[in-house]
């Protein structure tokens, strides 16, 4: 590597572990276990996670799993990458080890979908309507709560609209993921029954 490239790289590196030290000092100082915010973030990750153990339809839990899993890595993704940019911040996060909204992005929104998926595979709804009023859900009502009381801050152009737009689109794309993946799997099945 040329000096001057490992000497940008050495900067970033330093920048980033003194970013570092100071979210976690900001952390045990404003939002620990003994702030009233990291108790509302261990409710948003628990509570939703036992209503799916008791409401998942067991008959479909891969294929609801499979679609909360693309959800939950999606919704990491571009919290990731909008508190990078500079879009959003999360004042009271779970843990100070990453500046995302963990109880949210993991389990909260995750689990409002894949019930929401689940309602509509179950009774013969479509998903893409089931998908926005989910959305509506986390992205206008979800978001202007936490907005409204600190728990996420925006800038910029991002604002609750621009979230609902997020959020449904990642809605989209898991059912499009799940969608793929069966059929696949169908397509395999069949070429195994023709081999037998």
């Amino acid at each position: 590597m040329k000096q001057e490239q490992q000497q940008m790289v050495d900067k970033m590196r330093e920048m980033t572990v003194k970013g570092d030290n100071f979210h976690t000092e900001y952390w045990r100082r404003f939002a620990d276990f003994e702030n009233w915010h990291f108790w509302l973030n261990i409710i948003f990750l628990l509570a939703p996670l036992i209503l799916l153990l008791i409401f998942i339809d067991r008959k479909r839990i891969f294929q609801i799993l499979f679609f909360g899993f693309a959800i939950h890595a999606l919704m990491n993704y571009l919290d990731s990458v909008a508190v990078l940019k500079g879009l959003v911040f999360h004042p009271f996060s779970l843990t100070p080890l990453m500046n995302i909204n963990l109880s949210i992005n993991t389990s909260f929104i995750p689990v409002t979908f894949m019930l929401t998926y689940q309602y509509c595979l179950n009774r013969n709804k479509n998903v893409y309507i089931g998908g926005i009023f989910a959305s509506i859900g986390t992205g206008i009502v979800l978001g202007g709560f936490a907005n409204a009381i600190d728990y996420i801050q925006l800038y910029h152009w991002m604002n609750v609209g621009f979230i609902f737009l997020f959020d449904y689109l990642q809605f989209v794309i898991a059912v499009l993921l799940v969608k793929f993946f069966m059929y696949l799997g169908e397509k395999k099945g069949r070429k195994d029954q023709m081999i037998e």
